[in-house]
This record gives structure tokens, sequence and C-alpha cells, in this order.
């Protein structure tokens, strides 16, 4: 008897799979694995992984679809699909046990395939257990999105593919539908498609027919509307196999109410939740979560779960569909992500700095999702979206996301003009901070003076990071007597406030206005008085500042040694907090300390990562002056016109930005241009400086 007669004979040839049929035919053979479950998701492709199984399997395969069973009587439901005439002397049960006994061969285990059980897994538990139970030869292969439940079963997870085993699923699709291999222009169109689908083999399948009608860009732009595009009404097999939609409608109409009422409220979740997020919704209860993971309709690890991205567009299909429930899921996110943000806010300066970090690294599409999801709501004196765009701002400077930040909170302010005056005044004031970090300082002053005057004269909270943020856009302008000012009223209000965070960190840019402008002795105090306050109050990143501070000071004081040990201290503390400011800041200031050792090459790989990260966040002083230290390397390797183009280059971005060199680099800068001009004859010069005025970085950066 030929081991596979009776299973449906595939069409296409199984793609990326033959590690999972080995394991599983290794499974089934063996003692502890008679009852097999493969399961997953809609789409996974259990279907075709376990008839590639049966068929490899030594003997008789007896294949039964159980999609369609709707009685109580799995026996006579498997008698009928086989094609088993009943006997009315025999049960069910005892005619499937003699059928089963006649197509089986001396000796040889027969598979009995049950698939798609999902819907009747109770049912199809029972009647595997007894068979198992008075046939020790037989055994059950079955599939199901759900385990059956039993002991004796071993359940093997199928999962989407791999990026690259989907692709090369999707190419060979798409050459048994056109006879053509995927043109490589396409390629990147078809990976997207893929990684739309999350690897899942049904839609990835369904997608390469569409790309044969179509284009593979065309398919990808429309996957906008994934269940409209990817059907395949001719395609072979039960209805759920023909579209993407059939299939999740299958998972979702054997879930009970409540159960589906939680799978279309998960849908307002971007890229995951926490155990704490889902929580908040209206239809949370741990036990319909357990169930919906269970069915193969969640995924993730402990403590956090998430949906496929084609589970979770079904879902909000779904939950468009009841726009009371939907509101309130909307609503029960929000809140939880603004209480989170502002958590953050408070606690980001602080010992749970890293912590927090990688909590809202995780969660930006949530946040994103619910900042969107305020804005959105109508009405005088309303200021969620206003305060979550406030509360974000901590996080885009660490992350170096100015731009991001600043439209926000530019965006809310112009939504929100009758909102309390206190979120506005905070709001401001993180504009304010975004702004003078992306070097925009007539917009970072004209917010900070527009606040100044909603605050009281003794409020520190509200009045000293204005006053800072003052310090630091008149420290960037070079414009020190200012700075200093702005500086020592706040390390004031701060004092009498008892604020110990907020006088370091105005002590700390006090120190940095002081080495800017020449002043060695004071910015070595004010820089060490700050490192310790940060050390006690255990704020890694401000401790790092310091050190870069204090570095600086140590390099222009010519101490090299402890330049480099303070700076490699403070590169290794913001690398670890992946905060790409310090990290292109104590590379800067690394390299001035190689370029006084002689060390050239060093220098140079040194700044040009530097320049890549402070152009990255936006932050053009600091390019500025990383262009004149480049062109000192240049210089150095016997490179003048390519370094009189970077002093160019250099002098535009002061020009754009209005802030002069600082004094303490001044000396600096006009060493390297007094040596060049000494190099080049003055027509040669001015012809690259205008070179370097006229031509974008890229193109200056070989």
């Amino acid at each position: 008897m030929d081991p596979a007669a009776s299973l449906p004979a595939p069409l296409t040839s199984l793609v990326g799979r033959d590690a999972e049929v080995r394991l599983a035919g290794r499974l089934l053979a063996g003692e502890d694995g008679r009852l097999l479950t493969l399961v997953g998701a809609a789409g996974s492709g259990k279907t075709r992984l376990a008839i590639a199984v049966a068929a490899a399997a030594p003997g008789p395969v007896r294949f039964v679809d159980m999609s369609t069973m709707d009685s109580r009587d799995p026996a006579g439901f498997v008698l009928d699909a086989l094609g088993v005439a009943r006997r009315p002397d025999l049960s069910g049960f005892d005619t499937l046990l003699e059928a089963l006994d006649a197509a089986a061969l001396p000796g040889v285990p027969l598979v009995l395939l049950l698939d798609n059980c999902e819907h009747a897994a109770t049912e199809v538990a029972a009647l595997a257990g007894r068979l198992l139970e008075v046939r020790p030869l037989l055994r059950v292969l079955s599939t199901s999105r759900q385990p059956l439940g039993l002991p004796a079963e071993t359940v093997l997870g199928v999962h989407p593919l791999d990026p690259d085993t989907a692709l090369r699923l999707f190419e060979t699709r798409m050459f048994e539908r056109t006879g053509r291999p995927l043109p490589p222009p396409h390629r990147p169109a078809a990976a997207a498609i893929c990684a739309a689908l999350d690897g899942l083999p049904l839609a990835v399948e369904l997608a390469a027919a569409r790309a044969a009608l179509l284009s593979v860009p065309e398919v990808n732009r429309l996957l906008a509307d994934r269940f409209r595009v990817l059907a395949d009404a001719k395609a072979p097999g039960p209805e759920h196999h023909r579209t993407l939609r059939a299939a999740l409608d299958w998972s979702y109409q054997l879930l009970s109410p409540d159960k589906q009422a939680l799978l279309r409220q998960l849908a307002v979740f971007q890229g995951g939740w926490s155990e704490a997020a889902v929580s908040a919704l209206p239809g949370y209860r741990p036990d319909l979560l357990a169930a919906l993971t269970e069915r193969s309709l969640l995924t993730g690890g402990p403590g956090r779960g998430q949906m496929l991205q084609t589970i979770a567009a079904y879902a909000a299909a779904r939950l468009a569909e009841h726009p009371a429930e939907a509101a309130a899921a909307q609503s029960a996110h929000a809140a939880f992500y603004l209480g989170l943000a502002e958590r953050a806010a408070a606690g980001i300066r602080g010992p749970e700095q890293r912590d927090w970090l990688r909590t809202l690294t995780l969660e930006q599409d949530n946040l994103r999702a619910a900042l969107t999801s305020l804005a959105a709501r109508p009405g005088p004196g309303v200021d969620a979206d206003l305060r979550m765009a406030a509360a974000m701002a901590p996080f885009q400077h660490f992350i170096g996301g100015y731009s991001l930040g600043r439209l926000w909170l530019a965006e809310a302010l112009a939504r929100r003009p009758e909102a309390p005056p206190a979120a506005r005044l905070t709001a401001s004031s993180a504009a304010a901070t975004l702004a003078m970090l992306a070097c925009d300082y007539p917009a970072a002053a004209a917010l900070a003076h527009q606040a100044l005057p909603l605050t009281a004269d003794d409020d520190a909270a509200a009045r000293g990071p204005l006053l800072t943020l003052l310090g630091s856009v008149e420290r960037e302008r070079a414009r020190y007597d200012e700075s200093r000012a702005h500086l020592e009223e706040a390390r004031r209000l701060y004092r009498k406030a008892a604020d110990a965070w907020g006088e370091g960190r105005a002590t700390q840019l006090a120190g940095a206005t002081a080495w800017l402008s020449g002043d060695l002795d004071a910015a070595a105090d004010l820089l060490a008085a700050s490192l310790t306050a940060f050390r006690d109050l255990a704020d890694a990143e401000s401790a790092a500042s310091s050190l870069t501070h204090l570095g600086a000071v140590a390099h222009y004081r010519g101490d090299q040694p402890a330049a480099r040990r303070h700076l490699v201290d403070a590169l290794d503390r913001f690398t670890e907090l992946a905060f790409p400011e310090g990290v292109a800041w104590a590379q800067d200031m690394l390299a001035r300390v190689d370029l006084a050792d002689d060390r050239l090459a060093s220098a140079t790989e040194r700044l040009r990562e530097s320049l890549a990260l402070h152009r990255r966040v936006g932050d053009r002083w600091r390019t500025a002056s990383v262009l004149e230290a480049l062109a000192e390397c240049h210089r150095r390797a016997s490179d003048p016109m390519h370094a009189v183009a970077l002093l160019g280059a250099a002098d535009v971005v002061r020009r754009e930005i209005a802030a002069p060199t600082p004094t303490c680099e001044q000396p600096a800068r006009t060493t390297t241009e007094t040596a060049l001009r000494a190099t080049l004859p003055n027509p040669d010069y001015v012809r690259a400086y205008r070179f370097g005025t006229r031509t974008p970085v890229d193109d200056l950066l070989p």
C-alpha cells in the first residue's frame, strides 16, 4: 500500500520547512510522540507541514480534514471522511478501529492525520485518547491553533518563516506562476511584503499570486488593505485557506464574545504591551489573555505580549466595528501611556535612569500612538497631549530626537491655546530646551523669555530650567558674561529650594561656560562639585557629562593623561546608556587629546564618528567645531586644500547658527588657518575655502 495514498496531493513544493519535517518525524516515531499536534497561527502552514510529515512516515497514512465537523460524534465523522460504511452491529468507534486495523501493515505504525481540529479540540482529544489507548502502534498527527490538551500530547509550534525563507517562498511561488524569476530591482519590495506579512506562509503565497498579476511594488503599495488584496478564490483546499480574511475569521469565530472583545481591544497597542499596560484595557482578564495566547493569536515572552502585524490589522478592523468599545480602549491606552511618560520624565534623571531608558525605547510606538489619540480630543482646557509631548522631551534629548520632539510640542502648543498655564509653561520650557539642543538659539531664547514672566521669582521648579536654558544658549553664542549671570541665578534658586539635582545641573553648566571662556581654574572647581552631586544622586548620564567637561579642562590645561582618563570613563558610560549626544561629545574631545599626543589616525577616526553622530542628532554647534578639528587632521596629513575646504564648511555652519568659535578653541583654529595660509598660495586658499562653503558636508568627507 502506498503510505501516502489518502493524503491530498500537494500542488506546490514545501519551502523552508525541512528542519521542521525532520523534527516532527522524529517526534512522531518516538514513544513519547504518539500524539503530535502541530500548533500555530492562522496561515502558518500547519496543514502543508503535516502532509509532508505524514508523507515521510514509513507506514500507511489516513488523512481527515476536521474543519467541517459539527457533530458530537467524531468517530462517525472520521468514518464518513474515510469513506467507510458504518456497521449496524458495531459502534462508530469500534467500526473505526476495524477500518484502521484493515489499513495497517503488520508491525508498522499507521498515521492518522486529523487536520484543522481547533473548533472541536475537546471531542478530537477524547477520540485520539481512546484510539491510542487500545492501539499501541497507532500514531495520531493533528493540526490545530491550540493544543488538544491531553497529557500524552506532544506540541510542536509552527512559527512564521524567517525573512530570508519567506522571501525564498515568495520568489518560488512567483516563478511557479509566471515562469520568470523575481526581477532584482523588485527584491526590496518583495522583502518588505514578507516583513509586513510576518512571514506567514499563507499570506506570502497569496501576495505572490497577486504579484504575478500586478507587480511586486504595486502589491507592496496595496498592502494597506491586505485583506482585500490577499485573496485567491481559485486556490484549492478549505475556504479558510483561500483568503487571509477567511483564515482569521475562522479563528475569530471560534472565540467566545469576551475573548473576541479582548482580541479587538489589543489592536490599540503598537509593538506589543507589558502586563501593566494590557491590564488597563476594559476587556482585560488574565484568563482571557492566556486563552488567546494558547490559541496562537498572541505571541511574546515573559512580561511582554504582542500580535503578528496581520492579526493586529484584523483585530483593528474588528474593533472599528464597535465604536464605543474602540473609544474606551483607546482612552485606556492613552491614559496608561501618559502616566508612564510622566513617571519617566520624573525618574529619568536618577538611579532608575537605565530602566526608564529601556522602557521608553521599548514603548516608543505606543507612546506615539497615545499622543496621536490624545491630540484628537476636542475641547478647551484639554491638556493631556501637551503634557504627553512635554513628558517625552527628556527622552527625545537622550535619543537625539530633537526635531520630532520639537514638532510634537509646537503642534500641541498651537492646538491648546486655552490649556492650563502650568501645562503650557512646562511644554514651552521643554520646547525651548529642544530648540537649544538643535542650535535654534533665537527660538529657544524667545520661548524661554516668553515663559519667564509666567513664573514666580522664587519658583525654582519652574524658573530654574528656563534660566539654565538661557545660560546654555548664551554660552553657545559665546556671550559668557550673560551665560554666567543666568546660571548663577539658577544655582541660587535651586540651592534655596534644596533641589540637589537642579543645583548640580546649573553648577555643571556654569563649569562648561567657564572652560569654554578660558577660565579653567573656576571650571575645574565647578565641575568637580557637579560630579560629586550627580554621583550622590546616581544620575549616570549627568555624571558622565561632568566627566566629559573635566576631560576638556584637563586637555586645555595640557594634562592629556588626566583628560584621557576622564573622557574614556565618560565614553564608556555614554555608550552603555546609548546616548548619542554624549558619545559624540566624548569622542570629539578624545580626538583633541589624540591630536595633542600626535595620534593622527585615531583622532581622524574619532572625529568622523563624532561628526556623524552630531549631524544625526542635529547639533550644528559641535558639528562646526569637529569640522575645524578635522581640518587640522588633514593639514597634518599634507592635504591642505581639503583642510581649507573643511574650514569653509565650518564657517558656513557658524554663520547659520550665529555662534562663533568658542574662546578656548580659537587658538587651535588660528593655528590651523595660519599654517594653511603659509602652505598655500592665496588664490588656492581662496578657491578651496569657497569650495568648502558651497559643497555639502557629505561630499567633503571621503
